[in-house]
């Protein structure tokens, strides 16, 4: 009986040897075009209603008008792309609150304009994996690297690129007056929030000392604020011969008024940093804004012959916008909105569709490399540990125009340690 039993062992081991090989089935291809019907939602909420309105209204419209020329052109891989927006009137509590209600959708990607709700919302996107753009740049919401990334340089970044043109032109560009104009001496006038403070860190003051320039004073005042002459004194009493100011529309417009109330408009050299750079501080401050200096990160309206620039102004006149809304913001939006549409489709070709997912977004953000939004109107560069771009130009208000002085620059990293 066991002879028998060995033999049937033996029996079935040949037979399973000498049987045929499961056909591997083959993998599944990717779907990287879109059912009929599906859509891709881009998120986005800030302040319409408050003290940012005047920034945040054309980025709002320009958003608007990007993603419509986007599903023009057929959308993403087929899919149209749909909006959902909310106002915040610039209060955080609101910007928490309309957070809480979008993280329930799983956003792929989520666009926001302020440095406070950056700051306090950076955890939660990370936990959430949420990848979000933002305008508001504070190196404290974007640093250690996480889920945000910032559509500009952060404002420590871009005071350090201009702190590098200021040392290297000095003898060229320094106030026709003043004091002790050997050299640089700065004072910080800027509004007491986390975006006015922004340019003021750490590793902003360090890298003064580095190049010889000395930081002389930081003063603050309330956004809206009519007046800012004691500001301006105390920065001339502690020894300034430029000032800098991290604010923009009324801010930057009431120093430079300001300024010239005084009868020291050229004992300083103004500038501020880019969202400054707009037509609505050109409207507030009028002539007192000749002169004023900044690192912008995109071209401008000027340079009409830029295709990027020619692509916006067609958008601009088929969607019969305002003149006033011709600025930054609605400029910016349509690069990022650009930008979005070419992460959308890497992610998809690397993915498919049904692999989409805030986790997968944000892997291709960060690994995409160098991108000419709107044929080059901003170069975007992020990276595994990189969370803002670096390029920008510094430009002077001359007759009522931004017209840049420099070439394209690359800022300084000065990241929060």
């Amino acid at each position: 009986m066991k002879k028998f039993a060995i033999l049937g062992l033996v029996l079935v081991t040949i037979l399973v040897a000498c049987a045929p090989a499961a056909t591997p089935q083959p993998a599944k291809a990717l779907r990287t075009k879109a059912n009929s019907g599906e859509t891709i939602t881009f998120y986005h909420f800030g302040d319409i209603t408050g003290p940012y309105a005047g920034i945040t209204t054309p980025l709002v419209t320009g958003f608007n008008d990007a993603v419509k020329w986007v599903n023009d052109k057929g959308g993403i891989r087929g899919a149209q792309v749909a909006i959902e927006w909310s106002d915040t009137g610039g209060k955080l509590e609101n910007a928490i609150s309309v957070y809480n209600r979008y993280r329930e959708k799983k956003p792929l990607i989520l666009f926001m304009y302020g440095s406070p709700e950056t700051e306090a919302l950076r955890d939660r996107l990370i936990e959430d994996k949420i990848p979000a753009v933002t305008a508001g740049v504070s190196g404290k919401g974007l640093y250690p690297p996480g889920f945000a990334f910032g559509e500009v340089p952060i404002y420590a970044d871009q005071f350090g690129l201009f702190m590098d043109w200021l040392k290297a032109n000095w003898d060229k560009v320094k106030p026709a007056k003043g004091q002790a104009l050997d050299s640089p001496k700065v004072a910080v006038i800027t509004w007491d929030t986390a975006y006015g403070r922004g340019a003021l860190t750490d590793e902003t003051k360090a890298y003064a000392e580095s190049k010889g320039i000395k930081v002389v004073g930081q003063e603050f005042f309330a956004s809206g604020a009519p007046d800012v002459t004691t500001q301006i004194l105390n920065a001339k009493k502690a020894g300034a011969n430029v000032l800098y100011t991290n604010t923009l529309a009324h801010g930057p417009a009431q120093i430079l008024k300001d300024a010239v109330s005084l009868g020291v408009r050229d004992e300083f050299l103004i500038a501020g940093n880019n969202w400054a750079l707009d037509l609505s501080m050109l409207a507030l401050a009028g002539a007192a804004s000749e002169g004023f200096y900044g690192p912008l990160p995109n071209v401008w309206w000027s340079e009409a012959d830029h295709a990027g620039i020619k692509l916006l102004d067609e958008q601009f006149k088929a969607n019969n916008r305002k003149p006033a809304e011709r600025n930054v913001g609605y400029m910016l939006s349509n690069a990022f909105v650009d930008y979005a549409r070419a992460v959308m489709e890497k992610t998809i070709d690397r993915v498919g569709f049904d692999g989409l997912s805030g986790a997968a977004v944000q892997e291709t953000v960060a690994t995409m490399g160098e991108y000419k939004a709107l044929d080059g109107v901003m170069i975007l560069v992020y990276g595994k540990d990189k969370r803002a771009p670096s390029k920008a130009r510094i430009v002077q208000v001359q007759k009522g125009q931004f017209v840049s002085v420099t070439d394209w620059m690359t800022a300084p990293d000065l990241r929060p340690k």
